[in-house]
């Protein structure tokens, strides 16, 4: 005999017994409200709270409700028509493990919602304002309901009404523990499970329920909207990732009404201008918390390509863990479409599921991204390479937030729109077209009313309404396409359109999404009419001609990469189970199909034939180029050279698809910087059998064809600040691992450092790490160094460089390292002290200020003269250090006659921010070296700049 295991036993719906007790419900409700109303209108929760859950309706409901499979499909169905009062019977089912305050809340948002009043909005403060005036009222308030019934707050022991619900609370357990210990509201799990007899042999079906809501509103910051405050007041505070670009006023400022706290949006009258403000997105999220009395804590994430990578979702778990986020508090999320997928990506890790909600910023998080279940970040120069199924429990997209959106960025979230209207809505196909591509970008989604002046459309209400007509045409036609197969458990998926080869290209390429997806939907519209016969040519054209209208790009010279384009064809493949299964247009627009078959070289064929119709037969705008195509043309940080540098590695390993000898090659356009760095590679590969003397001249003098002369004639002049750089590192990631790899393992000595300063949890890239301690300790040792000064000791771990390096050298070391900051002393005296006896011993550490130290030493006639002196403390004092070192204020100098300096971090007057006084200073320290005439010195571009310096 088998056994079979059941793991719930829900109640059956009966919708004509569920809808009559949740009309006498509301009913009850509204009894209980006005009973409970004192002379001056105000609300008396206590009353409230013993009338409501003393109702024999009301509780009978309530109770039910616990009992009923409120996330099936049956239910959705029998509520299909009131989906607000959903929303909040879903919240309602938990009710035994919500506060007090907040069931009553929601049966009297409930009530009202269910009235169809004209003005149906409940005074959210007044259930969740705490009354110091009355701590009883407020112990019982507070608690969740189970608490306030077992502390017998709410009821006598002996009450009919107490023994009744202790006795569903154990039978509930029993039957559906969601609703009585829910980990979160917003999921639940069920099984079915069958085992022989002995159990040797068990099949076992498990599944995942999840509830999201999506909201479509205006003005969700506004002070009047309880989108948020209905999540996060009941919580009391609110965890929020947000955007950086969301505190930059050059991205984010607008005018919002000091009132209201309603963003305005061009064409809206205004009524007194010093009735509005001028502040980012951020600001106005602060104020809105500050008015719904919400604490809240703000993690600041990068929102750029270039971060999206699994050490920046890392960050965001290790803030997570310090804020003691729980399971059951939603995460607020706030930003565009990279913010939106690493930030839910990390809510996917932590506790293994924890919920957000997404507050939209961008159009690529307001209808895909953001609703979207698939969360991830970039890997190895492949797009989304790593990730988690887990979407939003709540997503908010709101178009008045997109009026601060650079105009490149809206343009490249219009993809995201297209992609739904080719494959699965001809209607929104034909808005699309109607509204006239131009100006959505132009108004900015019709958000910058102000810019259709001269246009010829004289229906502005008219265009406003398409435009609020599309968003929501889009969001219906994603989550049609997506909600029915969360977890990607088959390949059928028409919101795939434009993503099959493009994932491959777009990060080598460092081009925005959007244009990566609009050159793969343009050749997947082309696929559909020349390979598989789907559509016909004006239906191709006239796809491709609404992607070029929206000044979308058809055609990337990327693209001319067979190599890097079939090894996206694999990658795809390995991705999606076994099958390519590529949707594209089929029959009429707004339907589609899936193509599985294809080789490589029917693939480079139709490439070529795809290029010569978009890009020479004069039927497409700028030749099938795209508008503000790349990340930096929207100033956003580049990703093309890492990425690239993982592309070419991973296809060299798989030793696949040579071009070497392709003639199409030679006549290829050079107008991508990213495509010229692919041809040179392409020519590294057809060079192995040259001589060497061969190989410079055919190779590496095509190469450096732009080399500059490298050799200087003259002292550069000073300016007040260094250059401009964009990015954060001198080497990408590769080349710090690839360099690393190649020098020698660390001592056991420099491991301990490492381990300890990790332990004891400080920051540990202060640490000089493998690379220069291994050059610092071979440095000491070339210069048989015996004195050796260490300005700012951190953990130790050049002192211990240094040490190690002059004792190499036969040489009686003695390395004084001076540290101001006593927690980080204290954490380097104990890594000293588990160092081999010798390196310990040649270490003298001292807690001190630098300066004063130096002084007091240079002070001293018969005082140490340094072999090295080392500069690797707070920034703003380098020149100082310098000045002491050389002698300063008629003191001895320090340096002895033979030494040399060494400043570290040097470069950082490239990689700090732009506002950072230490940028500045290094600048100047960096100037005050250059024209200092007693000395001569070299920058090294080791990690962040090494300045070496000695006396002429």
């Amino acid at each position: 005999m088998s056994k079979q295991i059941n793991y719930y036993e829900l109640d059956q719906l009966d919708s004509k017994v569920f809808q009559d007790l949740l009309s006498r419900s509301i009913g009850q409700t509204k009894l209980s409200l006005n009973e409970a109303k004192n002379e001056g209108g105000q609300v008396s929760l206590d009353k409230l709270a013993i009338s409501i859950f003393g109702d024999e309706t009301l509780s009978e409901f309530l109770l039910l409700l616990a009992r009923l499979p409120v996330f099936s499909n049956d239910f959705e169905i029998l509520m299909k028509d009131e989906l607000d009062v959903l929303k909040i019977l879903k919240k309602l089912k938990f009710f035994i493990n919500l506060k007090v305050r907040e069931t009553i809340y929601l049966l009297v948002k409930m009530s009202t919602i269910s009235s169809n009043a004209a003005n149906n909005s409940v005074d959210v403060a007044q259930y969740f304002a705490v009354d110091p005036n009355n701590p009883q009222v407020e112990a019982i308030v507070d608690l969740k309901f189970k608490n306030a019934i077992s502390q017998q707050l709410l009821f006598n022991a002996d009450s009919s009404q107490q023994i009744m619900y202790l006795s569903e609370f154990e039978r509930l357990e029993k039957i559906d523990p969601h609703a009585i210990y829910p980990t979160s509201i917003y999921r639940q799990s069920d099984g079915y499970t069958v085992a022989s007899e002995n159990c040797s042999k068990i099949e076992a079906v498990m599944s995942t329920t999840l509830t999201t809501s999506i909201r479509i509103s205006s003005h969700v910051l506004g002070y009047e909207s309880t989108h948020l405050a209905d999540i996060y007041r009941p919580l009391g505070r609110c965890v929020i990732i947000l955007d950086d670009k969301l505190m930059d006023p050059t991205y984010t400022n607008g005018l919002v009404g000091i009132t209201t706290n309603h963003r305005v949006v061009l064409g809206m009258a205004l009524e007194g201008g010093e009735n509005f403000e001028k502040i980012t997105i951020a600001e106005q999220i602060n104020r809105y918390f500050a008015f719904h009395q919400v604490e809240i804590e703000v993690l600041v994430r990068s929102g750029n390509e270039a971060d999206k990578d699994i050490e920046n979702v890392q960050k965001i778990l290790i803030e997570l863990k310090k804020l003691g986020v729980m399971r059951h508090e939603p995460v607020l999320v706030v930003g565009g479409g990279v913010i939106a997928d690493i930030a839910g990506f990390a809510c996917a890790l932590f506790h293994r599921n924890t919920p957000y909600v997404m507050l939209a910023t961008s159009i690529v998080a307001g209808i895909d991204a953001g609703p979207s279940p698939r969360t991830c970040c970039d890997g190895q120069g492949y797009k989304n390479a790593f990730g988690a199924f887990h979407p939003p429990v709540v997503t908010l997209t709101d178009r008045t937030l997109w009026r601060t959106m650079h105009s490149g960025m809206i343009r490249h979230g219009i993809a995201e729109i297209v992609k739904m209207a080719v494959v699965e809505n001809r209607e929104l196909f034909e808005l699309l077209e109607k509204v006239g591509p131009k100006y959505l970008v132009k108004t900015k989604f019709g958000t910058d009313l102000e810019s259709l002046e001269g246009s010829g459309i004289t229906d502005v209400k008219a265009f406003n309404d398409d435009c609020e007509r599309i968003v929501g045409l889009a969001m219906e036609s994603y989550v049609r396409a997506e909600y029915g197969n969360l977890w990607e458990t088959h390949q059928c998926r028409p919101h795939a359109y434009g993503h099959t080869w493009s994932p491959g290209y777009e990060l080598p390429a460092g081009i925005l999404h959007g244009h990566a997806v609009a050159t793969c939907m343009g050749f997947g519209a082309y696929l559909s009419w020349k390979h598989c016969g789907w559509i016909d040519e004006a239906q191709c054209v006239r796809i491709c001609k609404l992607i070029n209208n929206l000044e979308l790009s058809l055609w990337h010279d990327i693209m001319d990469d067979k190599e890097i384009f079939h090894s996206c064809t694999k990658k795809m493949v390995q991705k999606r189970g076994g099958n390519l299964a590529a949707p594209l247009p089929r029959g009429e627009i707004g339907e589609c199909g899936y193509m599985n078959d294809i080789t490589d070289d029917e693939l480079g064929m139709y490439l070529d034939e795809y290029k010569e119709l978009v890009t020479k037969s004069g039927i497409f705008a700028r030749n099938g180029y795209g508008v503000e195509v790349h990340l930096a043309d929207v100033g956003l940080g580049e990703t093309c050279h890492e990425a690239m540098a993982h592309v070419r590695a991973e296809i060299a390993t798989d030793g696949q698809h040579s071009f070497c000898n392709d003639d199409n090659y030679s006549d290829k356009k050079k107008q991508d910087v990213n495509y010229m760095m692919v041809e040179e590679e392409k020519k590294d590969m057809c060079s192995n059998e040259l001589s060497y003397n061969e190989w410079i001249k055919s190779v590496q003098a095509d190469r450096n064809s732009e080399w500059n002369y490298n050799v200087s004639f003259e002292r550069a002049p000073n300016t007040s600040e260094p250059p401009h750089y964009p990015q954060k590192t001198l080497f990408n990631e590769l080349t710090e691992e690839y360099a690393t790899a190649q020098t020698s393992v660390s001592s056991s000595n420099v491991q301990t450092a490492a381990k300890i300063t990790s332990e004891e949890q400080l920051f540990a890239p202060c640490m000089v790490g493998t690379l220069e301690s291994q050059f610092l300790k071979m440095f000491a040792k070339s210069v048989k160094a015996e004195r050796v000064l260490d300005i700012g000791t951190f953990t130790g771990m050049s002192a211990i460089a240094f040490a190690e390096g002059s004792l190499a050298a036969k040489m009686p070391a003695v390395v004084d390292t001076l540290e101001f900051d006593k927690t980080t002393t204290i954490a380097a005296q104990k890594i000293f002290d588990n160092c081999e006896p010798q390196v310990k011993n040649a270490i003298k550490l001292h807690c001190t200020n630098a300066v004063d130290w130096m002084r007091t030493c240079a002070d001293d006639p018969n005082g140490t003269s340094f072999d090295i002196i080392f500069i690797d403390a707070d920034k703003d004092n380098y020149t100082q250090y310098y000045e002491l070192a050389m002698g300063a204020d008629g003191r001895r100098p320090l340096l002895a006659e033979d030494g040399v300096i060494l400043a570290d971090n040097s470069l950082c007057a490239l990689l700090y921010d732009t506002d950072d006084s230490r940028r500045v200073a290094l600048h100047h320290f960096n100037q005050v070296v250059k024209d200092d005439d007693r000395v001569e010195q070299v920058v090294l571009t080791m990690r962040e700049g090494i300045t070496m310096i000695s006396r002429k």
